[in-house]
């Protein structure tokens, strides 16, 4: 019998999303053939099994999910410090043993080891990474590969780095963005409910014990109040049940598309999430684009760097219209999210033979304008959430000290 192997794989699943992972089988035949039965359109298979015999195929298995917690920034100064290396004249079997000396993530390290070893027997640097899809991107290994045929494996590598380090950029620009609002509506909400829980009972045993008419948000509070203390058996289940539900369903294709439609046509933040989508695909396109890897292939990495249904059918609408001939700015011009200016510039482009120099330029303004979005968004939320904090906190706080003021009607009992 055919001993069992790891594979690795990249596959487009039901939604149009480029998908990676590992498959224990016999060969990568039945490999292809697992995947086609899970409604998955196979992209890639290494033929090569991730490892020999069940315990180095664990050995493997493990390290593939510990390099998970390999930070994008060790990526990037890999890249950064392997161009300079390659550069200088350095081997890149070499320039690895030298970088796998100085990382101090454990988990990187074992990665790079493996890199090293693929290399001194003899496979290509871009087969070596791609089996690592949770460490290095697919970006990162299709540049690899055409870099790999022309030559210019170490100008790549810059190139690489600087793609990363933007797009890490503007990761943290979204996240600092939604984070301060989020974290402002946690404190609000755990402050209030210390005041509710633990504070207002307290006070309410005073005017209790001295038979006072209470005014009516502090009467609705302490109702507030004791429900929250007494019924908790009922409404945590509940919300955890909620919350279980509300996460599941995000799970479902129904639930992703109704989370990438509020993304886009939200109040406020929608603006901010188009302008990220546009320059995260612009950016991808010129970058592909400029090291010679093929249209198909270009669409195919920027709909996994834009994962949003409505994005995702531009790209499916490209893709034909690549297949048969047509213009990309067709396709752009159609969807409603694209401005008119970019779609024009798509098609001068196209005209001119210089699609990805005009990509570079549409990288570079609507990159402007994320950070314009940004700045907006947090310059309307900051004193919204301040507000709104005010008015949790405030308002339970007047309720409680409301009695205080009127302590002579308190006092005398009406």
């Amino acid at each position: 019998m055919t001993a069992e192997s790891t594979y690795s794989f990249r596959a487009r699943d039901a939604s149009g999303d480029i998908v990676t992972g590992s498959v224990v089988a016999t060969s990568a035949e039945e490999v292809g053939r697992q995947l086609r039965s899970e409604g998955k359109t196979v992209l890639e298979v290494d033929s090569r099994p991730l490892g020999r015999g069940a315990a180095l195929d664990a050995d493997q298995i493990r390290l593939q999910e510990s390099a998970r917690r390999i930070r994008r920034d060790d990526v990037i100064a890999f890249c950064e410090q392997l161009s300079v290396m390659l550069e200088t004249g350095v081997p890149l079997a070499e320039a690895l043993d030298a970088f796998h000396e100085q990382v101090r993530s454990r988990e990187f390290r074992a990665v790079i080891e493996v890199l090293r070893d693929d290399i001194y027997s003899g496979q290509t640097f871009s087969e070596s990474a791609g089996r690592w899809p949770k460490v290095f991107p697919v970006i990162m290994t299709s540049l690899l590969k055409a870099s790999e045929a022309s030559g210019t494996l170490a100008l790549m590598l810059g190139r690489v780095a600087r793609y990363l380090g933007k797009e890490r950029r503007t990761v943290k620009q979204i996240r600092g963005a939604l984070t301060y609002p989020l974290f402002m509506m946690l404190a609000a909400m755990s402050l209030s409910a210390f005041l509710m829980v633990f504070i207002l009972p307290r006070f309410a045993s005073i005017y209790e014990g001295r038979h006072a008419a209470l005014p009516g948000i502090t009467q609705v509070l302490l109702n507030i109040s004791r429900f929250m203390i007494e019924q908790w058996p009922i409404y945590l289940p509940v919300t955890a049940a909620s919350m279980v539900t509300c996460a599941l369903l995000a799970r479902t294709e129904r639930g992703r598309f109704l989370s990438d439609w509020a993304k886009l046509n939200a109040p406020i933040i929608g603006p901010m999430f188009e302008k990220l989508y546009i320059t995260r695909a612009a950016r991808t396109m010129a970058t592909l684009l400029h090291a010679g890897v093929s249209l198909l292939d270009v669409i195919a990495i920027c709909r996994g760097v834009t994962a949003n249904h409505a994005f995702g059918q531009l790209w499916d609408r490209m893709e034909n219209d690549v297949r048969e001939g047509r213009r990309l700015a067709d396709s752009v011009s159609a969807c409603r999210y694209i401005p008119p200016n970019v779609a024009s510039m798509v098609a001068s482009g196209e005209r001119a033979g210089r699609l990805d120099e005009v990509m570079e330029r549409i990288a570079s303004f609507s990159e402007e304008e994320l950070d314009s979005a940004v700045k907006q968004v947090t310059s309307f939320v900051e004193p919204v959430m301040v507000i709104l904090m005010g008015v949790l906190v405030g308002g339970v706080a007047i309720a409680l000290l409301l009695p205080i003021f009127k302590m002579g009607s308190v006092m005398a009992g009406g």
